[in-house]
């Protein structure tokens, strides 16, 4: 009986190295902005984060664990500015990526975890354990939008989620 035995544990040896590979390819991943203007982005998000009063932005609160965005789905209303608070309660470093979203917004900036980006165009927003990232912006333009955590097997864990610009 030792012959059915080899395969199941070769494949459970391989399944946890993956895992493991999965779980620490999270300290790899970084915040991804760009100062200048992206294809697809909102065009005039300087001017549109000038005119806004940032007293009155709405406070939106997300958290990131292994593996779930809590909420999973996010409203908000074009026009309206907000400060995404992005917080990981997790042991391990996750990502905010909503490609479609980011292209949706105008961004007054992105801070937190020794950064402050201005006005910056965001692709990926990395969270580190027990760190918290915030995110200033203004809705411009509605839609639904797919969210996920890209570091490699979140998703697949069900690391996912929605954003609604209505």
């Amino acid at each position: 009986m030792p012959g059915p035995m080899k395969p199941r544990a070769a494949h459970l040896r391989l399944s946890l190295a993956l895992l493991v590979a999965a779980f620490l390819a999270g300290c790899a991943v970084r915040d991804v902005v760009s100062g200048q203007p992206l294809p697809g982005y909102v065009e005039d998000a300087a001017a549109r984060v000038a005119a806004v009063d940032w007293s009155r932005a709405e406070t939106v609160r997300i958290r990131l664990d292994e593996f779930a965005f809590q909420p999973s789905a996010l409203s908000f209303r074009a026009g309206t500015p907000y400060r995404l608070l992005i917080e990981n309660v997790g042991a391990v470093t996750h990502s905010f990526v909503a490609e479609g979203f980011f292209k949706a917004i105008a961004v007054e900036k992105l801070s937190g975890g020794g950064i402050e980006e201005l006005v910056p165009f965001v692709k990926t927003i990395a969270v580190p354990p027990h760190e918290l990232k915030e995110l200033s912006f203004i809705a411009v333009k509605p839609g639904a939008y797919r969210l996920e955590c890209t570091v490699p097997g979140h998703s697949l864990f069900g690391m996912t989620g929605e954003i609604t610009v209505r």
